[in-house]
């Protein structure tokens, strides 16, 4: 019953955030100044030009998908925790031949146990699930974040292109070249996400051995974007870290059938015998 409360608490929370956000751009597109535009850059005009609503959607979707990823650690967290500290093996092992336990009590306790290493086990499962969903939905996020920003400030520079052999020649001591967010199109942005998700992924190998899908790298000189960028890449590297964890270290599922504490101390005779 309090998980299903948890559920219902991280689903409400979920869609408050999206109503507050929902109401910001509703009271900007009202009023009679667009104050939406003396915090994000863009344009906040009707028809075609309207970079500045982009940038807000794409900002929505980042909140959304961090609030996904808070849903999952909060699932998964207590979960593997529990799941630690709960071993239906170990447990019956010690409840065999213990003097001062009735047979009631160790299946009383055997049952119980049994409960919890399978709530352990559901919530890990769903927790993990959810993780899943919500580096999915960050790593849209980052592309959005970074293609709507690109178009809104169509002067500034986020991006540089590396000098890869073959692919790009400059001469630049830095090996690099400086461009303007005008010139970037949607596909090098896509493949420079698909480049950040595989550092993350990889924990910077793609580097290391200069693995590239793209040309374009962040800009050191725009501090906001390559801060936007290290968070990216070390939120997706804990996420994922995390799943793996949950992986290995999940509690191990009871079997279909139900055991009992006879069950078990038969068992156990057996290998003694």
């Amino acid at each position: 019953m309090q998980k299903r409360f948890t559920g219902i608490r991280l689903l409400l929370g979920f869609v408050a955030i999206n109503l507050v956000m929902f109401l910001m751009l509703v009271t900007s597109m009202t009023g009679k100044h667009h104050w939406l535009s003396h915090v994000l850059p863009g344009q906040f005009e009707y028809g075609g030009n309207s970079s500045g609503y982009w940038v807000f959607f794409a900002l929505v979707l980042l909140v959304d998908a961090i609030t996904v990823l808070i849903a999952g650690f909060v699932l998964l967290f207590p979960g593997m925790r529990e799941g630690a500290a709960l071993n239906e093996q170990r447990l019956a092992r010690q409840l065999v031949d213990r003097g001062g336990v009735t047979e009631e009590a160790k299946e009383s306790i055997f049952v119980a146990l049994r409960e919890e290493v399978l709530g352990a086990h559901y919530q890990i499962a769903v927790g993990r699930m959810i993780l899943v969903a919500g580096v999915v939905f960050l790593v849209f996020a980052f592309f959005a974040v970074s293609l709507k920003f690109a178009r809104a400030l169509p002067v500034g520079q986020m991006f540089s292109v590396q000098c890869l052999q073959g692919r790009v020649l400059c001469d630049r001591p830095a090996n690099v070249i400086e461009v303007k967010n005008a010139n970037v199109t949607a596909s090098q942005v896509e493949m420079f996400t698909v480049d950040q998700l595989a550092g993350a992924a990889l924990l910077g190998a793609p580097e290391v051995y200069d693995w590239h899908f793209g040309t374009l790298v962040n800009n050191s000189r725009n501090p906001l974007f390559t801060n936007f960028v290290f968070a990216f890449r070390a939120l997706t590297s804990l996420v994922l870290l995390l799943i793996v964890i949950s992986l290995l270290r999940r509690p191990q599922r009871p079997r279909r059938e139900k055991k009992t504490i006879q069950s078990v101390e038969a068992a156990a005779e057996e290998q003694k015998a």
